[in-house]
This record gives C-alpha cells, structure tokens and sequence, in this order.
C-alpha cells in the first residue's frame, strides 16, 4: 500500500514535470516569435532594393548591395519567403529569371549543407525549395543524396521528380535499378520525361526496365496520345504476354488509339482464350472488357460478330459495354433492334433494348 510521503513526492515530481514541460513551451514560442521577428525586420529594411530589383526589372543581380545576401538563417528563411511569393505572384520571362541567379549565388552553397543535415525535416524542405527555383545545377548533389544511407523513401521519391523535372541525361539508367517506387510516382516521373522527340527511345528499353515501370509506361503512352510504328508494334506484341495485367493495359491503350494493324491480331487471341475453360471466370472480366471497348472504338466490321457473342456474356458489364459498342457502327442501331426480336438470350435482349434507348455518350 503506497504511503502518504510517497504520495506526496510523486506529486511534487509530476507537478515539477509540468512546469518544465511550460516553461519549455514559453520558452519555444517566444524564441520562435523573436526569430519571426528578426526575419520581418530585416526584409522590410532591404524590401525597397529587393523591389527594385525583382519587380522593376533591374538586370544585374551583382549590383545589390551586401546588406541584402543572406547569411543568418533568418535571412534565407526571409528570402525563401519572399521569392517563393515573388513566383507564385509574377509570371517569369524566359529571358529573364531575376530569381535564379541570385539563388545561385547565395543559397546554393547552403543547400548543399542542408541537403545532408541529420534532421529529415530540413533535408526535405531544402529539396521542395530546390524545386522551387529550379536549381538544375544540383543534379549532382541530389544523386550523392540518393545514393546515401539516410536518404528516406519519401527524399527518393521527391529526388526522382526532381531529375526527371531537370532532364538528367543517365535518368534511364535510374529507371532500370529503381524499384518500390509507388504507381502514382512513377506515372508522374515518366510523364515528365517522355516526351515527342523521345518517346521511342523509351520504347527500345520497354523491356529491360521493371515490371512496375512497363506498366507505368504503358499509362503514360496512352495519356500522352503517342503514336509511330515502333510503339504501336510494342503494344500489339503485349497483347500476348503471359501476364494478364500487360494484356489489359495494352488493349485500353489500342483501344485510346484507335488504331490496330489488322482485326486478326484480337480475333484471334479471342478465338484462342474463348476455348479454355476460365475465360468465363470473373478472373477475365476487366480483359474482355477492354476488346468490348477496343472494337468499339475502331470500328471495323469483322468486330461484329465478336460483340453480338460478348452481349451474351455472363457479365453485365461486359454485356452493357459490348451493346454500347455496337450502337456506335454504322448500322449500329439496327442490329440491336434485330437481337431485342431474334437472340436466344434473354439478357442480351433486354441489354440490346437498353441501348436502343440510351445515348452512346452514356456512361
């Protein structure tokens, strides 16, 4: 049973705790205030030569005086504000980024400090504000970063944007040995480096980057509406790929297209799949689904047949899909009229007699 004095001492240690832990908080806020002032303070002083220079145009950045480059952490923090405000406000010449050279300058030396600081937080800032003004000339440094042991998951990501976003020259050497990086990043990396004069590059090294990365790619190929034979024969090839993923994605971008070398080349691979026995499993829905919308989009004749079978499938979806795609030939309408009088099942008939009803922008 726990006596009165020892009560009384846990007391007095918990109240001193508390008082400790406010006092430190005290102490925080004002020491935070006090840096928030000293920041204020000393960009109002130089404020009227920074205007002069940033907003009226004045060329040399070399001509401002010395009072205005930083060298206490107040100083950059205060010039990080206010050139961030600068950017977001003013739309920048290409002729001339009066932010850049400056940065340049003066900060660069600094980043490179702090972009090997043992806190995580500072690293991280110091590369949002590396991509903030664009220093390009950093490549160098963030590789030394990424190859570090302290480099984080979340610092690898952002470095991997950031060249990409500067167009470093070996990026596809990166590609080839990074692995784990999340499907959204690698959509947004490639799309910032694969562009109309280099796309095909991109699909000569198809396959000797990672799986995640093909797949990656093949969304990227598509949103970006690229078209040539090299790649349209890339994408027909993963038609028949073992794996059904690389399948899927390759149809919707055929599909996206528009454009095929000849029916055949989905004929068949129908022709072979509708012969074992799981092609009806639910497993096969999203790969059907995409030749329902393929032969809709392309629009050839020989499809016909294909998507008055696929109106039948057990699959409402698929069922649906295929009847909106027939509604877009041609003589679309009519036979959807013919299968709501003469097709032996059911469902085909009531899906057929949906869409006779509907738009064919209906989604």
């Amino acid at each position: 049973m726990i006596n009165l004095f020892t009560v009384m001492v846990l007391t007095v240690v918990f109240f001193l705790l508390l008082c400790f832990v406010y006092i430190y908080l005290v102490l925080r806020k004002i020491r935070t205030n006090l840096f928030q002032k000293r920041k204020k303070a000393w960009l109002e002083q130089i404020m009227n030569e920074l205007q002069e220079y940033f907003v009226a145009g004045k060329r040399n950045y070399s001509l401002i005086s010395r009072r205005c480059r930083p060298i206490e952490l107040y100083q950059f923090e205060a010039l990080e504000d206010f050139f961030g405000d600068y950017l977001s406000n003013f739309k920048i010449e290409p002729s001339f980024n009066p932010v850049k050279p400056f940065v340049e300058e003066y900060f660069v030396p600094w980043y490179r400090k702090r972009l090997f600081h043992s806190k995580w937080s500072t690293r991280m800032n110091t590369l949002y504000f590396i991509d903030l003004f664009k220093i390009d000339r950093m490549q160098d440094d963030l590789l030394k970063l990424l190859k570090s042991k302290k480099c984080s998951s979340e610092e690898r990501y952002q470095i991997y944007l950031l060249l990409a976003d500067f167009g470093y020259v070996h990026l596809q050497d990166l590609f080839k040995e990074s692995k784990g990086l999340p499907p959204f990043l690698l959509n947004e990396m490639i799309s910032l480096v694969i562009t109309t004069d280099n796309f095909e590059s991109y699909v000569d090294i198809f396959y000797d980057l990672p799986y995640e990365w093909q797949l990656s790619m093949i969304d990227v190929l598509r949103d970006k509406n690229f078209r040539s034979l090299k790649l349209q024969e890339l994408l027909e090839s993963l038609l028949n790929a073992t794996d059904q993923e690389k399948r899927v994605r390759a149809t919707k971008t055929i599909a996206s297209l528009g454009y095929i070398s000849s029916p055949d080349v989905i004929t068949q691979i129908i022709d072979e799949q509708s012969q074992r026995g799981e092609w009806q499993s639910p497993q096969y829905t999203g790969e059907k689904l995409m030749y329902v919308r393929l032969m809709g989009n392309i629009k050839t004749e020989r499809f016909l047949q294909y998507l008055e079978q696929f109106i039948s499938d057990r699959s409402y979806v698929i069922r649906s899909e295929a009847a909106k795609a027939i509604r877009k030939y041609k003589n679309g309408r009519d036979i959807l009229l013919s299968i709501t009088t003469t097709h032996p099942d059911s469902y085909a008939r009531n899906i057929a007699k949906e869409w006779l009803e509907r738009s064919i922008d209906y989604e």
